[in-house]
Order: C-alpha cells, then structure tokens, then sequence
C-alpha cells in the first residue's frame, strides 16, 4: 500500500514538472501580453513604478513577479510557477486520497492538463494561470483542518484580488461556502472568521499600497488598476453573443468534453443525495462563474488571443467533479470502474492533444522568431541603444524589444490597440499628445512606426497628426515588406 502511494506520488510530481517543462525558458510560448509584464518588471528592475512610468490594467501583482527575471533569471520565475502548480496538485492528491475518490491520482492530473493545456495556455506568467492554482488551494484549504485556515484564505484571496480581480467572482462561492457553512456559525465564530481571512487579505495588501504610497503613485494604481477596467474602452457584446462565443471557445479549445460531462454531473447530481448540497451548488456556481473574465469583458469575439479567459476551468472542472464523487451517495458513481470512466471521457482529448504539442518540443525553440524577427532589429542592434532611445508604434508583440535591448520606453504608452477598441478613447488626445511631448523631451533617437501595417491607429482623429510629427522631426530609413518603417531623428 505505501509503494502505491509513492508511484502515486513519483508519477504526479513528475507529471506536473514535465508538463510545465514544455513551457520553460528553453521553449517559451510568445505572447504579447507576457512582454508587457516582462516590460512592467523591466520598469521596476530600473526603479520605476507601474501605472506612473508604464500602463496597463492589470493589478500589481504580477509586474513584481516580473521583476524575478531582470533581478535573478527567467528560470527563478518558471520554478516558482511549477513548484505552485505542484503544491497545488499535492493538496488536491491529499483531498481525494483523504475522501476516499477511487483513484486518487486522476483530478490531479486532469487539473494539470488543463492549466497547461496548449490552446488555453500560453505558458508561464499569465495571471488567470496564477489565480486557477491560487483557487484550488484556497478548496483544499477550505476543506481541510488546517491551524488559521480563514487566515490562509484571507491570503489567497489577497493574492487572488492582486493578481487578477475578476477570478475573485469565481473564488466569491467558496468563500462564501466558507463563512456560513452550515451549520450556520454563531456571531462570534463568524466575526472570528472574517477578522482572521482579513487579516490574511491585509497581509498582501497593506504592502502592496504603501509601496504605491510611497512612491506617489496610487491614484495611477487606482485609474489605471481599477477604473480602467471597470468602465473599458469598446462596444460590449450582448449577452446571448457572449454565451455563442464562450460555446465557441471550448470547441475551438478543445475544452469542450471536459467542461460539459463535468456540467452534467453537477447538474445529475442535484437529482441524487448529496452528503453536502450547498458545496455542490457553490461548486456549480463556480464552473459558471469561471467564465467572469468575457462576461465583463467581452473579448473573446476578437479571436484565439484571449482563449486564456477560460483558464479558471482548469479549477473549477475538477473541483466539481471531485464535490460528485466524494458526496453523491449513490452506489455507482463510488465504484471504481465508473470514476474511472467519468475521468476518461473529461482527460482523453486533453492528453491527446497535449502528446500533439509535446511532439513539437524543441530545447532551442524560436517562438518569437515569427512575431520579431524583422529587419528593423538587425539593424538596431548595430546601434548603441540605450534607455529612451527607440519608441514602438502600434505594434504590442515589438514591445519585445524593449526587453530584447533592456531599454525603457520614452513614453509610459508602450501598446496602442486601446485607441482602436473605441473612437470615445482618449477624447481630446491628451494621452496621444504626452507620447508626442515625452519623444521630444527624451529626444528619442529611433521610432519603429507599424501604424501601416496593423491598422490600429489609421482610423483614429490623432493617425494625420502622428504622420506629421514623424515627417517634421524624423527622417525614414527604411520601410520593410510589411510595410512597418523605422525612422530617426533629424
């Protein structure tokens, strides 16, 4: 029985390190949005603050997780991330060998699979990434007996709020499963557990805005964090349109066959005895709430770059599962061969197509090459580039070369496609003239100009005045096939 265990264990430990091992620096996915963070982590490296010295609209969090890679090596941030995933994994192995599921070593697994799933994830660094993991420990805590575990919620809602704040509507179910699972608690006992999960949410907080204080910087946390999102730029799909492309997504993901036999048993086992029915229904909820992400948002009309929003499945569908097995009281669903079964249908196309991804490995794989390899950067690496001097246009995949050369950008806009998302945005051009103002008084050498080959910007009231700037303080040197130009200083 104790070398069952361990091959249990070998076997997921492995797993999980080798799963993320397809995402190491060795044979990194690209992605633009992981530049931006890198580039945010660059900013802090260089004693700058994000939101003041460089937007963007996610929380702080992972801006200071960037930062490992200027301070340490790309390699300290990938072992964090595994060794997350991994801790994961072990309290949801120790839940289903505590609870007696028939095999203990399948919704770990399948929780793995999932998060590292090729078509969903874009590798290490994504916040959703984080938050799924932070989520399934917050379960297992939940369920367990562990001294201060309300504290430790309390942290991993922190560290949940921080990171990503729409994955707080997806943990919103458990957390209150928390604090009035019956039998409802007395008064005391829930000021008790409210006092200790905010003393834990403090712990994460209280550093994170006296840094902000600190710096003179919170009312840009504040616009930028959480006012931005709250009131995005774009027009908002309606709501049936959301449900068509969610649909949409989990066939093109291939998440699909998880998501809907993990639907259906929740939905069965509303219609069986169930020892804890309300964690079934906060479970369910849960899944649902799994896709807060587009329903606030709305992007996942705009394509395959925004599949990640469905990364808080990688939670949910096995904690639903695992709420199934562990409490329905009906003969079949506790035999092993059903489990079993049950667990196939949910991790077959998963592992199939992660053998598909797997079989592309390389240890030496260029996955920026197809987004960066251009000619302007062989000849700015010809130039002694150093902070302030090179400006990108229109293009967020170049943003790379900001931390390709480890340079600052001139101007805190390091990405442009917002001006596209609605003609309201950045009404008067106050945040396109600061670009202009913040090129002039850095004298910024070279401008990498892709406003022609991605058409973000022709459409916007600023496009005439951009070209202008460029013909009357800048000479081109050279236009590619893609029609992006590089032009320098007069």
């Amino acid at each position: 029985m104790i070398k069952k265990e361990r091959n249990h264990l070998l076997f997921i430990v492995l797993g999980s390190v080798c799963l993320n091992f397809l995402n190491s620096p060795l044979n990194e996915n690209f992605f633009d949005d992981k530049e931006i963070f890198r580039y945010a982590g660059l900013v802090i490296y260089k004693g700058g603050v994000p939101y003041r010295d460089v937007f963007d609209h996610k929380p702080p969090l992972i801006y200071f997780l960037n930062a490992m890679n200027w301070y340490f090596s790309p390699w300290v941030t990938w072992m964090m991330d595994t060794l997350l995933v991994l801790f994961a994994t072990l309290l949801f192995y120790r839940l289903c060998k505590k609870n007696k599921i028939a095999w203990p070593w399948f919704l770990p697994l399948i929780f793995n699979l999932l998060i590292r799933y090729s078509l969903v994830s874009f590798g290490n660094g994504m916040t959703r990434e984080y938050t799924a993991a932070f989520l399934l420990i917050f379960f297992c805590i939940m369920l367990g007996n562990a001294g201060h575990k309300y504290f430790l919620m309390g942290l991993l809602t922190g560290l949940t709020a921080w990171m990503q704040q729409d994955a707080l509507i997806t943990l919103a179910p458990f957390m209150a499963y928390s604090l009035f699972e019956p039998p409802a608690p007395a008064k005391s006992v829930m000021g008790k557990r409210l006092l200790a999960a905010g003393a834990g949410f403090m712990v994460i907080s209280l550093p994170l805005v006296l840094y902000f204080i600190t710096n003179q910087s919170l009312s840009y946390l504040w616009q930028d964090a959480f006012v931005f999102n709250l009131h995005a730029p774009g027009i908002q799909p309606d709501i049936i349109e959301k449900i068509k492309v969610i649909k949409h997504a989990l066939h093109e993901v291939e998440y699909e066959m998880a998501f809907y036999t993990a639907l259906i048993l929740g939905l069965a086992g509303f219609f069986m005895k169930h020892k804890k029915p309300g964690l079934l229904g906060m479970s369910l909820l849960a899944l649902l709430f799994s896709f807060a992400g587009e329903f606030l948002s709305g992007r996942l009309k705009a394509g395959n770059s925004f599949t990640y929003y469905l990364l808080p499945l990688a939670a949910t569908i096995p904690i639903l599962v695992w709420v199934v097995f562990s409490g329905t009281q009906v003969s079949f669903l506790q035999e092993k061969r059903a489990q079993l079964i049950f667990s196939i249908m949910i991790s077959a196309t998963l592992f199939l197509g992660t053998l598909r991804y797997a079989a592309g490995f390389r240890l030496t794989g260029n996955k920026s090459g197809l987004f960066v390899d251009i000619p302007e950067k062989e000849y700015l690496k010809t130039q002694k580039l150093s902070d302030y001097q090179l400006y990108v246009f229109d293009d967020s995949n170049l943003i790379y070369l900001y931390n390709y050369f480890r340079i600052l950008s001139p101007s805190p806009w390091i990405y442009h496609y917002i001006w596209g998302w609605s003609s309201d945005w950045d009404t008067g051009n106050k945040n396109f003239y600061s670009i202009l103002r913040d090129l002039q008084s850095h004298k910024t050498r070279f401008i990498l100009d892709c406003s022609e080959a991605r058409n973000t910007m022709r459409f916007s009231p600023a496009y005439p005045e951009w070209k202008q700037f460029l013909q009357s303080y800048y000479v081109r040197i050279s236009t590619d096939s893609s029609n992006r130009s590089l032009w320098r200083i007069q």
